[in-house]
């Protein structure tokens, strides 16, 4: 194990001499077996590998007395093999509910923002917020620089090769294109950090054995086996059928991933060149020249496009094939044709040029005035309100209904949301943001500016001014597509829920679909 993760550390350049590197251990098997591997190779190799090490665990507040105990498995290891471990305490519930996510998608984002504090306090940068458009990574690397330093700073995650597996398969079951199949990169960036996966050449199989050989103990979370989270069901139902099979199907999987992954690093070189000669962003417009898309290969024209959205929205989350479709459709229309793109996105042909750019077509409403009245009326009836938002179909519903205090209804969609109905019978507007807008951001009633919100959340600037949001005066309830404030949650005491859903039309790919 020592030898061939140390041969493919160096075959994939992941640890330059005299850098840190940073390790992600949960304490379960995988992370376990990445430390004592890492540190080895540190004790017997300092002459090929010369690096520090340390540890940082992130304690979900998930799973109470269970999940306390791992961090402190994971600081008694490191205490005993003299490596500094930083425990990162956080609460995912809390953070899934104003934000509207489930809780793998909520621990997955406070997990990976622990890791990007602790490379900014290692490169001793303080200040964790963003800068002129950069994470906070990338502005301490490059004060480190003027400081006349050039170390490295790696986060090393304990994936492995039924991990891979996992992920190509999940990716194939989306629909996803030769990028999504090229699965886990042993070196990827990711917000200015980057990630090295040096046990992608390992199985599971082949950790445990080592763990075993060594004595090893590691925590096991008991979510593992619940076969209702999808990753647990390809683990336990499906990659046992493939085995049967071919008892070589996981390294078969992670095989071609591999091929795949090497022709798509040629396709991303012959993209950029395609984009750097017929892209341009210019006062926040990004602009497509088009007589040089028409001419390209329908592989390249879907990259060139779904790049353009990437540039105008900050995002490729949600970017599907259908809004890609849709702007290569419109190279080809006549001039003054519009789309609706995801993040508040409009794409509109304009003689030889596709402009993208951040706003709402001219024909949607700007602010729409519910009243305590209306509102009044829809809890009596128990009837359904409809609002066209625009021209091409998009519209707002409202409803109220009765709770019965079972918090688990509540749904997790970004563009479906549930108030307590007594915190907002007085009335709201559906509306684009405006100066002096606020958000409560806790039970306490700590408020931060909306700006600060859209900061800390990494919303794009560029998305900003086409936000729809749900607010009362400069009291902002809900941000639709993102968070929601803490200040008309439901609760286990609410008696009556309002439903607020977002719908796109026939070209809006920002709501949900009809």
């Amino acid at each position: 194990m020592i030898r061939r993760t140390k041969e493919y550390i160096l075959e994939n350049k992941m640890i330059k001499n005299h850098s840190t590197v940073l390790v992600a251990l949960s304490g379960g098997a995988d992370s376990v077996c990445l430390l004592l591997v890492l540190n080895e190779i540190k004790r017997q190799c300092a002459d090929e590998l010369d690096f520090a090490l340390e540890a940082v665990h992130v304690e979900h507040g998930i799973r109470g007395a269970e999940s306390r105990e791992d961090a402190r498995f994971a600081s008694d290891l490191c205490e005993r093999l003299n490596i500094p471990c930083h425990v990162h305490s956080v609460d995912v519930p809390q953070y899934a509910a104003s934000h509207g996510l489930g809780l793998e998608e909520a621990a997955r984002i406070l997990r990976y923002e622990a890791f990007e504090k602790e490379v900014a306090r290692i490169l001793r940068y303080e200040a964790f917020e963003e800068e002129a458009g950069r994470y906070p990574c990338e502005i301490a690397y490059a004060a480190d620089q003027k400081r006349g330093n050039s170390r490295q700073v790696v986060v090393a995650v304990a994936h492995h090769m039924e991990d891979n597996a996992e992920t190509v398969l999940f990716q194939m079951l989306r629909g996803s294109g030769a990028k999504g199949l090229a699965g886990m990169h042993p070196v990827s960036v990711k917000n200015g950090v980057t990630y090295i996966r040096p046990l992608l050449s390992a199985t599971r199989a082949q950790i445990e054995e080592y763990l075993m050989e060594n004595g090893q103990a590691f925590v096991t979370d008991a979510t593992n086996a619940d076969t209702a989270y999808s990753r647990n069901k390809l683990r336990h139902d499906v990659f046992p059928l493939l085995l049967q099979i071919n008892d070589r199907a996981i390294e078969h999987i992670n095989e071609s991933a591999g091929q795949l992954a090497v022709m798509n690093d040629f396709y991303e070189q012959q993209l950029k060149e395609a984009c750097d000669s017929m892209v341009s962003k210019k006062e926040g417009r990004v602009i497509l020249e088009i007589s040089r898309f028409e001419s390209l290969h329908p592989a390249l024209k879907s990259g060139v496009a779904r790049e353009c959205i990437h540039l105008a929205s900050g995002r490729l989350k949600d970017i599907t094939s259908t809004h890609i479709s849709a702007l290569v459709k419109l190279a080809g229309q006549q001039s003054g044709r519009k789309i609706n793109l995801p993040y508040g996105i409009i794409a509109e042909k304009s003689f030889g040029e596709v402009i993208l750019f951040a706003g709402r077509c001219d024909d949607e409403k700007e602010e729409i005035h519910i009243t305590q009245k209306e509102l009044e009326a829809l809890s009596a009836t128990g009837a359904q309100k409809n609002i066209k938002l625009s021209a091409d179909g998009s519209y707002v519903t409202l409803c109220i209904k009765d709770f019965n205090g079972k918090m688990d209804e509540i749904p997790k969609k970004p563009y479906t949301k549930w108030f307590d109905y007594d915190k907002m019978k007085k009335g709201f507007e559906i509306r684009t943001r405006k100066a002096g807008d606020y958000i409560i951001v806790d039970d306490e009633g700590h408020h931060k500016k909306l700006k600060q919100v859209f900061t800390g959340d990494k919303i794009p600037a560029q998305q900003r001014a086409g936000l729809w949001l749900i607010a009362h005066e400069s009291l902002v309830h809900a941000i639709i597509g993102y968070r929601s404030g803490c200040s008309a949650l439901v609760t286990p005491q609410t008696g009556k829920v309002l439903k607020i859903t977002f719908y796109g039309g026939k070209q809006n790919g920002f709501f949900k679909k009809i």
